[in-house]
């Protein structure tokens, strides 16, 4: 039973460790803190896993149900969608729209920080060291506490804000709500679009690797570009986001129409997005404050365990689908 909910322990406790360590948002010195993180990103990344494949959502349903979580963490939960001086950052400044209370470009980049790296790549990852990466591993106690983790792990951001929470208007909390109802849906009706596959040979997981790398560069390059903001319009930088997540969605959407794709083909999309926060892990400024040498040596210990997990994911891999 252990060996068979291990999987689902692991995602729990990858899954923050992805979305705030690796990506360099918070120093080694405060670890004690995936304490509270675990519930809202592991056990959201867990009942996300679950619910997909217990009712076959596939991947496109959990890209969508990571998107639907990205809406409610960032919307209701930390608030940052909405709140102007979200921890005295300006988040909302550049590409503000006045009609809906949001700024356009930090809401296409956190939208798809979260759907990608919080909640795709961790799952991609431990099912890829999985000998059960497309079915459930847990039953039905194990998705009611999954769900119950994920609620409660909710409650963790606006216990930090306490008095300084921000005050969502109705129409604020209405819509955030529709956006991600909205999301939840279409993961549902994805699978009814499922089209047949090709007989074709797609492209090499090592091509598959590079580009998403690639891409994953590209992510990262305009919040790394110094004074961008100043030079370049918010319009500019939503549209070329924009067009990044269209290509790689039908990029990646066709070479999985084609039969040869397969596990190595989806492990490399899951290791390039794990590589890019290794990676990005060093320029980025931890939220709160740590010794530079902390923060360096922290970012390498993160980016060398992060190699080490892919390279233990390999030789599980090879056992289980040996690459052609």
């Amino acid at each position: 039973m252990f060996k068979r909910i291990l999987p689902a322990l692991g995602l729990l406790v990858l899954a923050p460790l992805v979305g705030e360590y690796l990506l360099g948002n918070i120093a080694f010195n405060a670890l004690p803190m995936i304490i509270g993180l675990i519930p809202l990103y592991g056990g959201g990344a867990l009942l996300i896993r679950e619910v997909a494949r217990r009712w076959r959502l596939g991947w496109p349903g959990i890209i969508l149900l990571g998107l639907a979580y990205a809406v409610i963490e960032e919307g209701l939960l930390t608030q940052s969608l909405f709140n102007p001086d979200y921890v005295g950052l300006r988040l909302l400044d550049y590409g503000f729209i006045p009609a809906l209370g949001i700024g356009a470009h930090w809401t296409v980049f956190v939208l798809a920080i979260h759907g990608v790296w919080s909640i795709a790549v961790p799952i991609s990852i431990v099912e890829a060291g999985s000998r059960r990466s497309d079915t459930p591993w847990l039953g039905k106690v194990g998705l009611t506490v999954s769900a119950v983790l994920f609620l409660l792990g909710g409650a963790v951001p606006i216990a930090l804000a306490s008095a300084a929470i921000y005050p969502l208007s109705a129409a604020q909390i209405t819509w955030t709500l529709i956006t991600a109802v909205a999301l939840i849906i279409a993961a549902f009706l994805s699978v009814r679009f499922r089209r047949p596959l090709l007989p074709a040979t797609p492209a090499s997981p090592w091509t598959v690797f590079a580009i998403t790398i690639a891409a994953g560069l590209a992510f990262w390059l305009p919040t790394m570009a110094g004074k961008l903001q100043s030079i370049v319009p918010a319009w500019i930088t939503v549209g070329f986001y924009l067009a990044l997540y269209a290509t790689m969605t039908l990029l990646i959407l066709r070479w999985s129409r084609r039969m040869g794709w397969g596990p190595w083909h989806r492990f490399s999309l899951g290791a390039a997005g794990l590589v890019t926060y290794a990676w990005h892990g060093f320029p980025q400024p931890p939220s709160f404050p740590a010794p530079a040498n902390v923060d360096l040596i922290g970012n390498a210990v993160f980016a060398l365990a992060a190699l080490g997990l892919l390279a233990f994911v390999v030789v599980r891999l090879r056992r289980t689908a040996p690459p052609t």
